[in-house]
């Protein structure tokens, strides 16, 4: 299936798969298809919808048949500005698939249009493998593309709801979301604010990250820091870090000096 695409989708189905030749049916015995990886079909039909009523519809619609009823398998938006049209019957032709076929070629041929945005291609993909027990390696066959890709775009769906809602809206690129999936949940966000902000481009994020990676990786430096104690026997240093975080290390030499420590700092055992 892989040297099929980009040939349109009648490249992935033999001829011998229809049932029947080109029909009109009637627009009440068609349904949407519930595999429909696109969240905006029924949006900008305008235009189809003119020249539907001026042409009628061009190209048939492609369907399974389920009892008396017609499921789309591709063409949905013909069908909805059909209807937005006024027709009572448009063309389908018929193809003898089974439920996950059809959700595999639905996604397929919205992958072939270009026009899905990451997360609905993540969504479909995540169809495949959940509802119909698809491995990265079969969806990465049927898609044509590698199984890698295949699993950074399925990461994508772990991505904070408010970075999801600028990656479908197109202000921050797949590029930056593969970058941001990996962080905590308000770094995502406010540097994904800091992305639109700016308009920062991918390499740029890949290098903030990769200096941020590269401080957290230099090891702190430690100042110590020997005082000198009022009380006899008692010795205190100080261990200060770079970013102003420490501690105090008290050493005593036996029971006594640590009654009288205790006593001077006015410490006592939490209580539980």
């Amino acid at each position: 299936m892989r040297k099929a695409l980009g040939k349109g989708l009648g490249a992935l189905i033999p001829d011998a798969e229809f049932a029947e030749s080109v029909k009109l049916v009637e627009i009440e015995r068609i349904e949407r298809n519930p595999f429909q990886p696109r969240e905006d079909v029924d949006k900008n039909l305008d235009a189809l919808v003119e020249s539907i009523k001026s042409h009628g519809v061009l190209e048939p619609i492609l369907v399974r048949k389920t009892g008396d009823k017609y499921v789309i398998i591709a063409g949905e938006r013909r069908y909805l500005a059909a209807v937005k049209a006024g027709l009572n019957k448009v063309p389908v032709r018929v193809l003898e698939v089974n439920e996950s076929q059809m959700a595999e070629l639905a996604l397929v041929e919205n992958l072939l249009r270009e026009d899905l945005n990451p997360l609905e291609e993540a969504s479909g993909i995540e169809t495949l493998i959940e509802k119909f027990s698809y491995t990265h390696e079969k969806v990465a066959e049927v898609l044509g593309v590698d199984r890698v890709t295949v699993t950074n775009k399925l990461r994508l769906l772990k991505l904070s709801e408010p970075v999801k809602a600028l990656l479908k809206d197109g202000l921050i690129s797949e590029g930056h979301a593969k970058l941001l999936v990996s962080l905590p949940e308000e770094e995502q966000i406010s540097l994904a604010e800091v992305i639109v902000k700016k308009g920062l481009s991918v390499r740029e994020l890949e290098n903030h990250l990769q200096r941020k990676r590269e401080k957290e990786k230099k090891p702190a430096k430690v100042k110590n820091i020997n005082m000198v104690s009022k009380i006899p026997g008692i010795k205190v240093s100080l261990k200060i870090k770079s970013s102003g975080k420490g501690q105090i290390l008290i050493q005593f030499n036996n029971k006594e000096e640590l009654i009288k420590l205790i006593e001077l700092l006015g410490l006592k055992p939490e209580s539980h």
